[in-house]
């Protein structure tokens, strides 16, 4: 590598890490309160209006009539329908949420910046889950090609959006790992993070935020509290 390619990867390294990243995170942020003040708007207070808890439900009457309700429950559910699917996917998503907040470098990074530092996991937990999000990243991305039914309702920026979620993990990865050029890699590490939060808000990724608030505000979509709001649905005009 040259004296100008290892300047210019220096340079760019700086803008990422520096005015990049506060961009990426001031761009996340408030792209989340927009989307958290359209979910308002497209919502209304009812009163009086209440949820009773799915458990609560499910605690009245006999044993029978309990039992008979959560095997329903589970049959109904993605993990009675294709326990498989359900699987993979709570070990992606786990992945996808828990890893970058227990990788050893990125506490150090916090450590530096803020004094602040989570529990580590090991050098040899964080690849392993790190190889399971990129394991089941793969084979998302080959049943909506393979899987007729997937791919019939697959769009381009599905696939966009699947690589944008797996490439911090196989970036961080072959950087960790020494493949290839490792600034090179650790750039393209800190560069995919970066675009993955400015997508949170703006794209399906939106769903690990608001998956939780829509539950915690409006009733219907399976809260299991108390909920005031519901979706706001225009009157059709009869003319």
């Amino acid at each position: 590598m040259t004296h100008s390619e290892i300047f210019f990867l220096s340079a760019m390294g700086e803008w990422i890490r520096g005015p990049l990243a506060w961009a990426a995170f001031l761009i996340c942020g408030a792209g989340i309160f927009i989307q958290y003040r359209r979910l308002l708007a497209m919502t209304r207070t009812q009163e009086p209006l209440q949820v009773i808890p799915l458990d609560e439900v499910q605690t009245r009457g006999s044993f029978a009539d309990r039992l008979t309700g959560w095997l329903i429950f589970l049959r109904i559910s993605i993990l009675g329908h294709t326990p498989f699917m359900a699987g993979v996917s709570l070990i992606f998503h786990s992945g996808l949420m828990i890893t970058p907040l227990f990788v050893l470098a990125h506490n150090e990074l916090l450590d530096m910046a803020f004094g602040i530092s989570f529990v580590s996991f090991s050098e040899a937990m964080t690849t392993k889950m790190t190889l399971l999000v990129v394991a089941c990243g793969a084979f998302f991305f080959l049943r909506r090609i393979f899987v007729r039914r997937v791919r019939a309702i697959t769009a381009p920026s599905d696939f966009v959006l699947l690589l944008i979620a797996v490439g911090p993990f196989l970036t961080g990865w072959l950087a960790h790992s020494h493949v290839l050029n490792y600034q090179l890699m650790i750039m393209l590490h800190i560069l995919s993070a970066e675009i993955m939060l400015i997508m949170i808000p703006f794209s399906k990724f939106s769903h690990m935020i608001f998956f939780f608030v829509s539950r915690r505000l409006i009733a219907g979509e399976h809260g299991r509290i108390t909920a005031r709001r519901v979706w706001r649905y225009e009157r059709l005009s009869n003319t």
